[in-house]
């Protein structure tokens, strides 16, 4: 697919401050996570394109991300929940919105406004909930054994490397103060989806890939695209702290928790410590390894 030539730069480097980076990651190091992101972007993309042939389908849906992550039930809960959480989101404005327009108004071009407002919201709520529902299908038609689904809506088993990763960034903004805080807050909500049609021009730019892919999976790729960036940064902290560890027993010990996805990213107490945001930045080194 060719076309101007697209970037991230400026995405990635909030994201990767948000994952616990200095405020100003070095330029390099955000250059590198660009590449890596894409050419793994690509990669799924085309093992999609695979399934999707194998279904007969004529386009890249849900359902072909689904079943690339049909051995990461952990990552499929985070996309359910996801999902759940914008079909909520929506929910609750819509609702609120019905509440305050069935009030009076003097001004009758309030209303008119406020009337318009709720249908947009009306139509969004829709269609975050037809997503949802639409994931859900896609889980159910690949549980074998009827307990995916049950997986996804429930808590049972945690996640525990997304547990370390929050109490990790916790334990480290502790120390921020408010200005750096509030910019800390901020690049923990920078996604990708925050420029749709950049992302896919990005994404597909300079590949012969397919470019017909729903917006479902536009925003699965979104969440591993944004998760993968996690991964990476969280495994990069995780070495800092091992090449520091000069105590050979405290090397040896067996981690507290593990991420079954892939790349395997391990923490034990180490991997509370290990903060970027008031220390060294990542270097294009760390994140390479």
């Amino acid at each position: 697919m060719n076309g101007a030539k697209v970037g991230f730069f400026s995405e990635i480097e909030k994201i990767m401050h948000g994952f616990g980076d200095v405020p100003n990651p070095l330029r390099m190091s955000v250059e590198l996570m660009e590449n890596l992101i894409k050419k793994e972007l690509n990669e799924i993309i085309r093992e999609a394109e695979t399934v999707a042939e194998f279904r007969m389908s004529s386009k890249i849906d849900i359902e072909e991300i689904v079943f690339l992550l049909r051995r990461n039930k952990f990552k499929l809960r985070r996309i359910y929940k996801c999902l759940e959480t914008k079909a909520l989101g929506s929910k609750i404005e819509k609702d609120a919105s019905e509440e305050f327009c069935k009030e009076e108004y003097d001004f009758d071009l309030a209303r008119v406004d406020r009337l318009l407002r709720l249908e947009k919201l009306s139509q969004r709520n829709s269609k975050n909930e037809r997503n949802l529902s639409h994931f859900v299908k896609a889980l159910e038609e690949l549980d074998t054994f009827g307990d995916l689904v049950d997986f996804c809506k429930e808590e049972g088993e945690p996640d525990l490397a997304r547990v370390d990763r929050l109490l990790r960034l916790e334990k480290v903004s502790r120390d921020l103060d408010s200005a750096r805080y509030e910019a800390f807050a901020k690049a923990r909500t920078v996604r990708f989806s925050c420029a749709k049609q950049k992302f896919a021009q990005w994404a597909l730019s300079g590949s012969e890939l397919s470019s017909n892919i729903t917006e479902l999976a536009w925003l699965a790729l979104d969440f591993l695209a944004f998760e993968a960036i996690g991964q990476i940064v969280d495994t990069s902290f995780l070495l800092r702290k091992t090449d520091h560890t000069t105590d050979s027993i405290q090397q040896r010990m067996p981690s507290l928790t593990s991420n079954p996805g892939f790349p395997s990213v391990y923490f034990g107490n180490a991997g509370l410590t290990c903060a970027g945001l008031l220390g060294k930045p990542l270097t294009p080194d760390e994140i390479i390894r």
